[in-house]
């Protein structure tokens, strides 16, 4: 595949998505408006899902099939049009902005909720992507990874959560493959929690984000969305083509605690994705 070069500013990169966003949300022609529900509708419905509440899951009646029919707030997860994760493909090769991350050393806060193992991050941290500074505020952990590269799955995803001071979401995805123990990981695997348990602080265990990020900041960027419940769309991601590597046992830990917490690969449609120019064909 022939991929073009092009420096490829903020401005430019929004304008595109913003494009073809409106492109695949653009209502067919001839269609009419679907027409407006009423207060009592609205009302019986909400009742319906109480009583008949069925919780997300990754299997099963709650699985990713179903996510959109579970609550009306999950409706994205099965219109959306800009859904993640995706196979990242090459599709446009470009000069991406330097991503500028600024990560501190803090005390371990770690949670498992049920879906997967989260630690949380205090104020002060983040990220700034070609002026935009997005905050920290968790990172937490998939098996199989949820986006592939070039078809290709790894054995964990990685998945820094950060926001804007408007609100607007931008996750970092790392790819995790097994090789060599990983001593920065441990800190946290040392504490994993294996069934659901609400935050702990561990306040003589310190660790930083930044020691599980690959020394190569080269990476992916596309318009996506959450990936789980309730799929809301207009994330920035930003996944690095680089894994950093995790040891057999630390995988199988995992594994432990859940078999499988990924949402299956979503259809691209006509969305943008920017290779990052500095991606060797081996990289």
């Amino acid at each position: 595949m022939k991929i073009t070069r092009v420096l490829l500013t903020t401005a430019m990169y929004v304008s595109l998505v913003a494009t073809a966003y409106a492109a695949d949300h653009a209502p067919a022609s001839g269609h009419s408006p679907a027409p407006a529900v009423s207060h009592e509708k609205e009302k019986n419905h909400g009742k319906k899902e109480k009583n008949h509440e069925i919780h997300w899951e990754y299997s099963g009646k709650g699985g990713p099939k179903n996510w959109g029919k579970i609550k009306s707030d999950y409706k994205a997860c099965r219109l959306g049009k800009f859904q993640s994760p995706v196979d990242l493909k090459e599709t446009i090769g470009a000069d991406l902005p330097y991503l500028d991350i600024s990560y501190k050393s803090v005390p371990l806060t770690i949670l498992n909720n049920g879906h997967t193992v989260q630690v949380n991050y205090p104020r002060g941290s983040g990220m700034l992507v070609d002026g935009t500074a997005y905050q920290l505020l968790q990172f937490h952990f998939h098996t199989p990874s949820e986006h592939t590269i070039n078809g290709k799955s790894y054995d964990m995803e990685l998945h820094f959560v950060h926001k804007t001071k408007d609100g607007k979401l931008g996750v970092l995805g790392v790819m995790i493959t097994e090789g060599k123990h990983n001593t920065a990981a441990q800190a946290i695997w040392d504490h994993l929690p294996m069934s659901k348990a609400d935050p702990k602080t561990y306040n003589n265990v310190t660790i930083n984000g930044s020691s599980l990020i690959p020394q190569k900041l080269s990476y992916f960027r596309l318009m996506g969305s959450l990936t789980t419940p309730p799929c809301s769309e207009g994330v920035n991601w930003h996944v690095m083509a680089n894994p950093i590597e995790f040891s057999t046992r630390q995988i199988e830990k995992f594994k432990h605690a859940f078999s499988m917490n990924a949402r299956p690969i979503q259809p691209t449609n006509s969305r943008l994705t920017v290779m990052d120019r500095a991606i060797g064909p081996h990289d």
